[in-house]
Order: structure tokens, then C-alpha cells, then sequence
């Protein structure tokens, strides 16, 4: 029996998407369904922090009323999004690498470099 997708990610274009992501070749037992949305929903955060952070051009901190020079709190988001990911990973078995490539070589994917290329997919449909 196929793991079955809970309403609140049907709901959500980006998390279902992310839902089919992680589960295409795993398989999990349908009481992981609770930790796979956990992790669809932190997936979605990076990726509104991300866009957010997008949106101000290449500053990562602002100057307040006070003139104190203050860091983003979206940077803040991505620091905690990026943990959670990883112990959510860990626990539900999802492993840091990708597997094997077709040339025998591993590669690494980690939050960063799956964030990144985030970014830049979306800097190339708004170019």
C-alpha cells in the first residue's frame, strides 16, 4: 500500500511536490507520514525565507530606527530550517547524499546546495 499523502500537502503545490521529491524510491511506513509533512513544511519555509531574502537585492541586514545595523530575520529562519531538515532527515533515514550517479561518483547534496539551487532556478524565470 503506497504511503498516502495527507490533505494538508495535497493542499500545497510546493509541498506536494516535495512530498513526491522525498518519497520517490523510499519507502515509508504510513506513521512517517506526520515527519515527511514536518519536513515539506520546513522545506517551504527555506524557500519564503529564501525569496524573501530574494527580494531585498544583496543586502542581508537593514539599518533600525535606532541606526543599529541589523541582520535579516529571515537568515535567522534558514539557520533553523536548515537544522530541523537535517534532524527530520535523519530520523526519518533520508540520507545527506544523493545515491550513486550514473559515472560511480557520489555527489553531496546538502541544505545549502539544494537552497542554492533553488535560488538560482528562480533568478532564471525572472530573467
Amino acid at each position: 500500500m503506497p504511503l498516502e499523502k495527507p490533505p494538508s500537502i495535497r493542499g500545497d503545490s510546493f509541498k506536494s511536490a516535495k512530498w513526491d521529491e522525498l518519497t520517490q524510491g523510499r519507502s515509508f511506513a504510513q506513521s512517517d507520514a506526520p515527519t515527511l509533512g514536518l519536513l515539506c513544511q520546513w522545506y517551504k519555509i527555506v524557500d519564503q525565507a529564501q525569496t524573501e531574502l530574494d527580494d531585498f537585492g544583496n543586502q542581508t541586514a537593514y539599518t533600525n530606527d535606532m541606526g543599529d545595523l541589523k541582520a535579516f530575520p529571515q537568515i535567522s529562519t534558514l539557520k533553523t530550517a536548515s537544522a530541523e531538515i537535517r534532524q527530520l532527515n535523519k530520523q526519518l533515514g533520508i540520507c545527506d547524499t544523493h545515491e550513486e550517479a550514473d559515472d560511480g561518483k557520489r555527489a553531496t547534496a546538502t541544505v545549502l546546495s539544494v537552497v542554492s539551487g533553488n535560488r538560482a532556478k528562480r533568478q532564471s524565470r525572472t530573467a
